[in-house]
């Protein structure tokens, strides 16, 4: 099957993608680590990749959106057991937050205290109480699907990647910086990523363009919410684009971030 006659597909399940409690219980830890950073080495550093980071991942959240590139369901907030709907213009404000600020915090803050045994301690209490949180859910319904391949997501990373290699180049004082944070970055996403999928709440859907086309209208070729347990993707189908996601739609694209507002 020829890669421009398919198109992959990450599909998540459960509630992380639509569960507002969760990405605020995030935001509010990565501004503690904001606080923590200024408060101990009087760095703004923190303050700005996050604010920087989410305000852009905001826009391409939305612009996800808008193209159905990423295929949502609303996000919620539950409050005194009962649950609340947000406004498709917070959801994504919080997916932004989520998907750039976090992460790329997470990234920065661990990445500079790289050699201190107490915050590799530290981080790795995260990472178990984050997959741990795993293990309790039993909800594998989807709750979104975002198609990996299109022209313009795989051209923006080239963009990114040879931004981010002209950055390396023109500043070699932030090399070993950049490194670290990339490091951590990658290491955290590919634990959340791996035993996400081996508890079934990340799997790859696989389809052929071709036939697809023949079928149905072009713009809606599925029920993006139906199992299709037919078109999952071979093992290393699923390896290779999730392994695609952490490196490069993550490590690689948020590294853009620390050359956009710190270097």
């Amino acid at each position: 099957m020829s890669l421009l006659d398919t198109q992959y597909y990450i599909v998540r399940k459960g509630d992380f993608a639509t569960n507002g409690n969760t990405k605020i219980i995030y935001c509010i830890f990565s501004l503690l680590l904001c606080v923590d950073d200024y408060i101990k080495r009087n760095s703004t550093d923190c303050f700005i990749i996050l604010t920087g980071s989410t305000t852009i991942w905001s826009f391409i959240e939305l612009y996800l959106h808008i193209s159905k590139t990423r295929n949502i369901k609303p996000m919620q907030v539950t409050i005194c057991s009962k649950q609340i709907q947000l406004p498709q213009s917070m959801g994504i404000i919080l997916q932004g937050f989520q998907e750039g600020g976090f992460i790329t915090t997470l990234g920065l803050y661990y990445g500079d205290r790289i050699h201190q045994t107490y915050y590799l301690i530290h981080m790795h209490i995260f990472i178990f109480i984050m997959v741990g949180h795993l293990c309790f859910k039993t909800n594998i319904t989807k709750s979104s699907k975002r198609l990996i391949n299109t022209k313009g997501s795989v051209g923006c990373i080239c963009i990114a990647t040879l931004y981010n290699m002209q950055q390396t180049y023109y500043n070699p004082s932030h090399n070993t910086r950049q490194a670290y944070m990339f490091a951590v970055m990658v290491y955290i996403c590919s634990f959340w990523t791996s035993f996400a999928w081996y508890f079934k709440f990340r799997q790859v859907e696989v389809y052929n363009t071709k036939y697809i086309d023949s079928i149905v209208d072009k713009q809606y070729p599925f029920n993006v919410f139906q199992t299709n347990n037919n078109n999952l993707g071979t093992r290393l189908e699923t390896f290779s684009i999730l392994a695609y996601d952490v490196i490069f739609e993550i490590g690689v694209a948020y590294l853009t971030f620390y050359n956009l507002f710190i270097t």
